[in-house]
Order: structure tokens, then C-alpha cells, then sequence
């Protein structure tokens, strides 16, 4: 089976784009499709469906996708094994993080990482839907590392917890509530909430302790930005919680909650069920020189 058919493929399924595909490989799209069109002969299943708007995988070619990946990282450790030390790493490496993250310098972990390992071409993305959509991407071979903002519990991944954040309610300074010392979740039930939306791992916490109260709540207002959440509190358009490493903007009151209180850890993930590539390991090498935990997230 022809390597580079195998990374026109992984591109594709990668970008869900031909035309990024393209880009990224710096091969004209007609060279893309002949080469995907080779690739489906050769094997005999069409591996991709594309519209005028979008590109999906059929489900051959989702089968396909992570044994090409695991092929093209067998003959990179197959051609390291022979070439000497002094030709470093090659390969691909696709991370995976969240919004607003800065607890790991992310831009200088990817400089450290690219001036020991040139060789390796890196990517770094994020998701749309949080912390679900990382697990998903993880587990479905599209990338190779992630952050994600619960701790994860999954026989299929490998986690590594970086630092737990107990959160407190954020309350306008006008609301009822600013003056209480404590609350219960009960006590903001009926209250409307600005939070995350769904997927990410603070909403999906949250979610929880209110179904085992069972107790429900209105979410008004979703946003993807953690860091954003106090500006709407102080707008009066809602209560929210916060992580207590933040600090508290004027005009929000920040309320402990009563009793065991709620959490969240932010975790780096990776599958357990692929070996590892040495550009991994040599990432998660690297990663806890990077990590700053003076910083709030």
C-alpha cells in the first residue's frame, strides 16, 4: 500500500476538506482525488463522500482511518531504527486544547517542541464541542493529545491530571444572594445560569450535582469562553459558576458552596489503546516544563 495515498487519506479525514487537504500537503486537488480514487481502487471500498458542501467518511473509511495512521507510524519507527540519532523525528503530531488555556504555555511548549524536532509537523486545534469533542477526536485516531477540563474516566484512555479546580457561585453584587456566606445548590435552582455549553467539562460537572440533587436549572446564556462567564453575571443576566483560582471581577460577589462543593481537573489525554509515537513521548516529555501553575487556567 502506497505511503503517500495513505497521507492524502489521513488529510482528508483530518480537514474534512479537500481543498485544506490540499493546502496542507501542497499538492494541487486534482493530484488529492486521484490519489484517494487510487487509494479506493486499490482496496476496493469507497473511503469518502463529498458534496459541494462538506466531506464525510464512509464507514470503510472510518474503519481505515486509524490502522492508516498506525501504518504510516510503523514505518516511521521502522525508518528510525536505522537512520542514525542525528536525523531526529519525523511525522505528524496533532494536539488538542481548550479555549483561553494558559496554565500550559501552549505557544511555547509548540517552540520548544519544533526547534528540538523540526522534522515533526505539528497541528494544533481545538473543538467546537469541548472536552466531548476531544475524547471523541482522541478515540477516533483525528489527534494525537489533548487538554481537556474533567478528569476522564475511560479504559480507552490514557489521562493525566494537571490541576483540580473547585468552583464557587458568581452572583451580581445587587443579587439577593450576595450577602449570604454560603449557598446550597438548591437555594439557585430556579436562578438563571450562564455556563458552558454542552460538552465541555465544567457544564457536564455542573449537570451532574444538579441531576443527583435532583433539581433542574435554566441555562439563558452558553458561553465557550470560561473566562468570559463574570462579565455576564455583572450584567445581571445571571448567576454562574467559577473556578476560585480566578479572580473576581467588580461588581460579582463569589459564594462558597455549602457542603462538599464541586470540581473539575484539567487532564491531558491521550489513547491507550495506540502505542505511542516518539513525537509523543517526546511532547509529553516536554509538557511539564511548560506547565505554570501560578496561572489561574
Amino acid at each position: 500500500m502506497d505511503r503517500r495515498r495513505l497521507e492524502y487519506f489521513i488529510a482528508v479525514a483530518e480537514e474534512m476538506s479537500f481543498t485544506r487537504a490540499a493546502q496542507r500537503l501542497h499538492v494541487t486537488q486534482s493530484t488529492l482525488s486521484a490519489g484517494i480514487k487510487a487509494l479506493e481502487s486499490e482496496l476496493k471500498a469507497e473511503l469518502v463522500t463529498r458534496s459541494t458542501r462538506s466531506v464525510k467518511l464512509t464507514e470503510a473509511g472510518s474503519a481505515l482511518l486509524p490502522e492508516a495512521r498506525a501504518a504510516l507510524e510503523a514505518l516511521d519507527r521502522a525508518r528510525a531504527a536505522v537512520e542514525p540519532i542525528s536525523a531526529g523525528l519525523r511525522g505528524s503530531l496533532t494536539v488538542g486544547m481548550l479555549t483561553s488555556m494558559t496554565i500550559v504555555d501552549v505557544p511555547a511548549l509548540a517552540g520548544d517542541f519544533h526547534r528540538r524536532h523540526p522534522g515533526v509537523r505539528l497541528r494544533i486545534t481545538m473543538s467546537q464541542r469541548g472536552t466531548a469533542g476531544l475524547v471523541e477526536e482522541i478515540k477516533e485516531s483525528r489527534m494525537d493529545v489533548a487538554f481537556v477540563g474533567t478528569h476522564v474516566r475511560d479504559e480507552h484512555l490514557n489521562v493525566t491530571p494537571i490541576k483540580k479546580y473547585d468552583l464557587q457561585l458568581l452572583v451580581a453584587e445587587d443579587h439577593p444572594l450576595a450577602q449570604r456566606d454560603t449557598v446550597r445548590l438548591s437555594d439557585v435552582a430556579g436562578e438563571p445560569f450562564i455556563e458552558m455549553p454542552l460538552g465541555f467539562g465544567q457544564r457536564e460537572t455542573v449537570d451532574e450535582a444538579f441531576t443527583r440533587a435532583e433539581l433542574t436549572r435554566q441555562v439563558l446564556v452558553e458561553v465557550s469562553d470560561l473566562t468570559t462567564i463574570p462579565q455576564f453575571v455583572a450584567h445581571g443576566l445571571g448567576v454562574a459558576f467559577q473556578p476560585k483560582a480566578f479572580a473576581v471581577r467588580p461588581g460579582v460577589r463569589a459564594l462558597p458552596l455549602d457542603g462538599d462543593g464541586l470540581s473539575w481537573t484539567l487532564c491531558v489525554i491521550r489513547s491507550a489503546r495506540r502505542k505511542p509515537t516518539r513525537a509523543l513521548h517526546a511532547f509529553m516529555d516536554l509538557l511539564s516544563q511548560h506547565i505554570h501553575h501560578e496561572q489561574a487556567f
